[in-house]
């Protein structure tokens, strides 16, 4: 068991090293100002998801962090540990400003953020990539009005009132004047009493009994569309031999580069019968392994090396945002491939920010303003939105925002931001390339268009 002297130098030192780190208002206030245009529109871009992810990350890091220095301190303060007096005092200046930056940093999250439905049930989403489990921001909330932890810190507070000046007067020495410094920027904060403490508690349980009730008819209804989902997907004649054959598959793997977009269709799929226009489905091609390391030489993405051949397609289906072989992804009836205009580098980066969604469940709710579940054009779109000129607008659709399939063929037919490569399947067995395939594509999916 390491000393008391070790155990006071070490929380000191990582004290002092989190203490930056925090967010403050002003920093909060300019993450929900970079977010005041999502807010007016109503969902994120993946460039906007990203920021508050990161931005959210950052601050649950620190947080765990402050919270293993009050680990370290607990046995002391609770006298599980006997200090002298003395040491009692720095082992109170410590955990005591521990306590009151966690509790100022969780008041500013919260007042600024609780009242926005839209960012709190972004902030509440599972995010893998992040190391983010599910309602954090609902954990953050609870344990701030925690009337246990509000006690406790209330308990803190009158000892510190009793014993001010032998606590302020630590900053004698060298190693404490800093934490004494920290604790007097907090005391304004602390200032807050009790019964602001006791009503943001009864606000939390209000909210969190209608946030039950509303749970479970979320959960209910994701169940309910999870199981139609799949048996739909399911609901094909598994004895009719699909039109994309072999013989074409060589023909456009050889066509096909990194970072293009396989837009496909089933002829007999019973999804097709819900899901809008001729072109249903989409997956993006992330090429073999060499090919993505001759995108990457110097090894800026390592989650590019993820993929291992022959998988070289990110695809969104029942089972999942998975890397799948060429073959499985154009085992179907019509194709067509589209390139976006971009940079090899630009390339590269939406690549990378597509893998970085692999392994994700698929959303049968069809949700584009959550990103812990995809469905297959929101792969597509989390890789390249905002990359370049590349800024896809959702659609709302039977109360939803979402991107279709045709909506990003849209993009190449319209915006010009993508190039069509090729069609293939469209009435009859044949294959287009370049401006026949432009043409033909116009001609599978405009004509019946209102």
């Amino acid at each position: 068991m390491p000393k008391l002297s070790e155990v006071l130098d070490g929380s000191a030192t990582a004290l002092i090293t989190i203490a930056p780190r925090l967010p403050t208002h002003a920093s909060i206030n300019e993450v929900v100002n970079q977010l005041s245009p999502a807010i007016a529109r109503g969902y994120f871009t993946p460039e906007e998801d990203e920021l508050i992810r990161e931005k959210f990350s950052n601050y649950l890091t620190v947080r765990a962090a402050l919270h293993s220095v009050l680990v370290d301190m607990k046995p002391i303060i609770f006298n599980q540990v006997k200090p002298n007096e003395a040491e009692y005092a720095k082992v109170f200046l410590i955990a005591f400003c521990t306590a009151a930056m966690l509790r100022r940093s969780g008041r500013h999250l919260v007042v600024n953020f609780r009242s926005n439905k839209m960012i709190w049930r972004k902030l509440n989403e599972a995010e893998p990539r992040y190391g983010i489990p599910r309602k954090q921001f609902t954990a953050v909330y609870r344990s701030l009005t925690s009337l246990r932890n509000v006690i406790t810190f209330r308990q803190g507070v009158n000892y510190f009132e009793e014993n001010r000046s032998s606590i302020l007067a630590l900053e004698a020495d060298p190693k404490l004047l800093p934490i004494v410094e920290l604790l007097k920027s907090e005391l304004p904060y602390i200032e807050s009493n009790l019964d602001d403490d006791l009503k943001k508690r009864l606000q939390f349980r209000l909210h969190s009994a209608k946030r039950r009730s509303r749970g479970v008819v979320q959960k209910t209804s994701f169940n309910a569309f999870k199981i139609s989902g799949r048996l739909l997907s399911e609901i094909r004649n598994q004895w009719k031999r699909k039109r994309v054959t072999p013989i074409v598959q060589r023909k456009i793997q050889h066509l096909l580069k990194p970072g293009d977009v396989i837009i496909t269709r089933h002829d007999d799929a019973a999804t097709n019968l819900f899901l809008p226009g001729f072109w249903p489905h989409a997956s993006l091609y992330i090429g073999s392994l060499e090919e993505r390391a001759e995108l990457d030489p110097e090894n800026r993405h390592p989650q590019l090396q993820r993929a291992q051949d022959p998988k070289c397609v990110l695809e969104a289906r029942k089972d999942g945002v998975l890397f799948r072989e060429l073959n499985d992804t154009l085992n179907v009836d019509a194709c067509t491939i589209i390139r976006p205009n971009l940079s090899k580098d630009q390339i590269r980066d939406g690549i990378a920010r597509g893998i970085s969604h692999e392994g994700k469940e698929y959303d049968f709710e069809f949700d584009f303003t959550r990103a812990d579940k995809l469905v297959c054009t929101e792969v597509v779109y989390r890789a390249f939105d905002g990359i370049g000129n590349l800024n896809f607008k959702l659609a709302n659709r039977s109360g939803r925002l979402c991107l279709s399939a045709e909506d990003l063929l849209d993009s190449a037919v319209d915006d010009r931001h993508f190039t069509v490569i090729a069609v293939y399947g469209f009435k009859g067995n044949r294959f287009f390339e370049k401006d026949a395939a432009l043409k033909k594509l116009i001609e599978s999916y405009r004509k019946n268009r209102n």
